[in-house]
C-alpha cells in the first residue's frame, strides 16, 4: 500500500510521489491542458467556477497546475470538470492522450479501459478481483442501459411510422381503418412492431421495479401512452373488454388486432408458420 510522503527535512532526499500523488498530478495535466484548449486563463476558469456556485480561487488552480497540491477533492474534480466543458472522467483517464496509466497502486492499463472500469461497463484486472461482485454490484447500470436501448428502439420505431404515414399523406393520430387497409404493408408491420416494443419497454421497467430500483423517466409522449395502455403481448387475445390495452391511436390497434393473427389467439408466429 502506498501512502503519501510527509514533507522531507531539508537535505533529506526526497522520496518518489505515491500513487495518489501521481493521480493528483495527472488530473492536474489535464486540467491545465484543457484550459489551454479552451483559450482560457487560470482567472478565467476560477471565476467560471464560482459562476458554478463552487469557487476555485486562482491560487488554488496554480497551486494545483504547478504540482504544489498533493490531493484534489471529488468536489474539486466535478466543478472544474464542469467549468471546462470536460467529461469528468476524462480528467482521470486521458483517453488518447497516453498509453498506459497507474489505474490502482498495483495496476497499470489504458486510460480506455479506466474509463470503462469508471463508467461500470469493463471489468478491471487488479488482485483479488471478484467478477461476481462486480456483476452484481453493477445491475443498476445494465438495467438502465437496456432501458435506455428499449426507448430509442420505440423511438426509431415511431419515427419510421411517421415517416412511412407522411409519405402516405396521412395524419397518425388521425388515421382511419380504411387508411390502415390500404397500408397494410410496411406501416402496418411497424405499427404491430410498435405495439411489441411498447410491451418489451413495459416489462422491463416492470424488471427495474421488482430489483427495488427507481424507475428512469420516460420521454413525455411514451410516458403518456404507459399510462394509458396494458402489456397486450404477442398472443394475447383481445377482447370487449380491452379498451386499456389500444396503443394510441386507438383504432389503429383495433384494426391491427382485427386483421392480424399472429396478435391473438392461439395461432403461432409467423415465423413457426413461415
Amino acid at each position: 500500500m502506498t501512502t503519501s510522503p510527509e514533507t522531507p527535512d531539508r537535505g533529506e532526499e526526497q522520496p518518489e510521489p505515491g500513487w495518489s500523488v501521481l493521480l493528483t498530478r495527472r488530473v492536474a495535466a489535464e486540467v491545465r491542458y484543457w484550459r489551454e484548449q479552451r483559450g482560457i486563463s487560470a482567472l478565467q476558469l476560477a471565476k467560471k467556477t464560482a459562476e458554478l456556485g463552487y469557487q476555485l480561487p486562482r491560487s488554488v488552480l496554480a497551486n494545483l497546475e504547478n504540482n504544489r497540491r498533493d490531493t484534489v477533492t471529488v468536489a474539486e474534480l466535478l466543478i472544474l470538470a464542469a467549468a471546462l466543458d470536460v467529461p469528468p472522467v476524462l480528467l482521470i483517464a486521458p483517453v488518447g492522450r497516453e498509453s498506459d496509466i497507474e489505474m490502482l497502486p498495483t495496476t497499470r492499463t489504458a486510460p480506455w479501459h479506466v474509463r470503462g472500469w469508471i463508467h461500470g461497463a469493463v471489468e478491471p484486472n487488479y488482485p483479488g478481483f471478484s467478477p461476481t461482485m462486480w456483476q452484481q454490484s453493477r445491475r443498476a447500470i445494465t438495467l438502465y442501459d437496456i432501458h435506455r436501448l428499449l426507448v430509442r428502439e420505440h423511438q426509431q420505431i415511431q419515427r419510421r411510422i411517421q415517416q412511412l404515414a407522411d409519405q402516405e399523406h396521412l395524419v397518425v393520430d388521425e388515421i382511419t381503418s380504411d387508411d390502415l387497409r390500404l397500408s397494410r404493408g410496411p406501416l402496418a408491420e411497424f405499427l404491430t412492431e410498435l405495439a411489441y416494443s411498447f410491451d418489451r419497454l413495459r416489462t422491463h421497467r416492470g424488471l427495474i421495479k421488482a430489483e427495488g430500483f427507481r424507475l428512469p423517466d420516460l420521454p413525455p409522449s411514451i410516458s403518456a401512452a404507459m399510462k394509458e395502455t396494458a402489456p397486450s403481448g404477442r398472443h394475447r387475445q383481445a377482447s370487449k373488454d380491452d379498451q386499456d390495452d389500444r396503443l394510441l391511436p386507438p383504432l389503429v390497434y383495433q384494426e391491427l388486432i382485427a386483421s392480424r393473427p399472429d396478435l391473438g389467439g392461439d395461432e403461432p408466429d409467423r415465423e413457426s408458420r413461415d
